[in-house]
């Protein structure tokens, strides 16, 4: 009886230490006033003749990376939030695109299953799920982290069974479900173990790839036929996604920047530039590789952008893209954030010729939120081409995610951690608003309470915030999706 006892008054103890804890960490489901829209002028671009609208289409916003939407984002006016788990632990939904409907397309990646789900936008519920082969290896972004949406509405990725494959919804009675259109055997193309991040067509509709080691290649559009192309440097690796336009494709390595194109005579790949960046001596805390983690984003109608992995400081790096150029190729390389604590690990959103970056040294993508060091920027580059220049920089903004931009709004969308003091239990996951113009924090809105522990289901693997038709915000997490939407009162 008095062990019995002991366990009660413990459970008690436990209780009470809990419930004290909720009671005192005050978690604020609203910080800053509501905003009213300041728009942008909509930057006109020749749109992918292969893929869906390019807000839409893909993680980054299309073949050029933008990051940036013309759909409206929230204002902050009774902002509510949904959060759809595909798993308690691991459920990582990192790409988020819309087929025409509207309706929201993922990929769901789980420890032992990658699922393909198309979700009712403003439910999160699942209106028709594929499961897709599982990868041999969790430690690279290969079998659908990343995919595009084509022109026809359908899914373009490389599952982990050695294809292309192109998947469509089929509408039955029964209602939506997932259908294979066309696949591509890839058997023995590649050495064992390299396996294939990303496939986007160029605009001939040749389907280019890159792996997650020193290959990438395309298949011939009209032949069928595939070509590969091995990196020249020792040790050389592709980690991210890439970039593509009329004239070429852009590939981030980890050790250099390249534009692609095919030979006009041979069908076979080679590079028309390639140029070293710096790298550092070691990988950075944050990072998933020695390296960029930037997949390029293009700029304007002549410059491609990077961040470097470089020492004391990353640097945006900005380069003249074409083949054939007047000059110096590097226009600008500018350090980011703080020395020493300063690195990223996803794309550049561009606007014009504008660049906005968040520092993602420290992150913890198991979990612990408050590891990561504070920082966005945006540097523009010159209409000259002369350099780029600081615009802003808002030292204290910690970002758990990469930001979009909403021409409809000027506003700079993330998904942030917060606690309201330093030594408190609880935080609140926020989608936080930033002033375009100056880079000031205008607004946050709560998306859940929670620890920002490794056990936190709300954590953050620094996908980037997507906005969608219907005005709300949406970012992948480690245990699938949330959403942020101004409702009406």
């Amino acid at each position: 009886m008095l062990k019995k006892a002991t366990y009660l008054l413990l459970l008690v103890a436990l209780v009470g230490y809990f419930a004290a804890l909720k009671a005192c960490n005050t978690v604020p489901a609203m910080i800053g006033e509501a905003s009213e829209p300041s728009p942008l002028p909509v930057i006109d671009h020749n749109q992918h003749p292969f893929l869906a609208e390019s807000q839409r289409s893909s993680m980054h916003g299309g073949a050029h990376n933008w990051d940036i939407n013309t759909y409206p984002g929230p204002l902050g006016h009774n902002t509510i939030a949904k959060h759809r788990k595909f798993s308690n632990i691991i459920g990582v939904a990192p790409n988020i695109s819309f087929d025409s409907q509207g309706r929201l397309i993922t990929v769901s990646i789980k420890l032992n299953s990658i699922e393909l789900h198309l979700l009712d936008p403003e439910t999160l519920d699942t209106i028709a799920m594929l499961e897709l082969p599982p990868k041999a290896s969790p430690s690279d972004n290969s079998g659908g982290g990343y995919f595009h949406i084509d022109a026809q509405d359908r899914v373009l990725l490389a599952p982990a069974n050695d294809t292309l494959s192109i998947y469509e919804i089929a509408e039955s009675p029964e209602g939506p479900k997932w259908q294979l259109a066309q696949q591509y055997e890839i058997e023995g193309l590649l050495p064992e173990g390299v396996n294939i991040h990303d496939v986007i067509p160029d605009w001939r509709g040749n389907l280019w790839f890159v792996t997650g080691g020193a290959y990438l290649g395309y298949r011939d559009q009209n032949t069928g036929k595939f070509y590969t192309y091995e990196l020249p440097a020792e040790g050389e690796t592709i980690q991210n996604s890439f970039a593509v336009d009329e004239e070429a494709l852009y590939v981030a390595s980890t050790d250099a920047i390249y534009q692609f194109q095919i030979d006009a005579e041979t069908k076979e790949p080679h590079y028309t530039w390639r140029e070293d960046y710096d790298n550092g001596a070691v990988q950075k805390p944050g990072t998933l590789s020695h390296g960029s983690g930037t997949s390029p984003t293009l700029m304007g109608d002549d410059l491609v952008a990077i961040a470097d992995d470089g020492d004391p400081f990353t640097n945006i790096v900005v380069y003249k893209k074409s083949a054939s150029i007047e000059g110096e190729r590097l226009i600008c390389k500018v350090p980011l954030f703080e020395k020493g604590k300063s690195a990223t690990e996803n794309s550049l959103l561009v606007y014009g010729n504008a660049m906005v970056v968040q520092n993602d040294y420290g992150h913890v993508y198991t979990g612990n939120a408050l590891k990561r060091a504070p920082g966005i920027m945006r540097v523009d580059g010159r209409e000259d081409r002369s350099g780029c220049d600081v615009v802003w920089h808002n030292k204290n903004f910690l970002s758990q995610s990469l930001p979009r931009l909403s021409t409809q709004t000027g506003l700079l969308y993330f998904y942030t951690f917060q606690k309201q003091a330093p030594d408190d239990f609880f935080g609140g996951w926020y989608l936080s608003a930033v002033d375009w113009d100056t880079g000031e924090s205008l607004w946050d809105r709560l998306i859940g309470r929670r620890t920002g522990s490794m056990v936190d289901t709300l954590s953050s693997v620094t996908a980037p915030i997507v906005l969608g038709p219907n005005g709300a915000a949406y970012a992948g997490i480690r245990t699938g999706v949330i959403m942020a939407k101004d409702e009406a009162l």
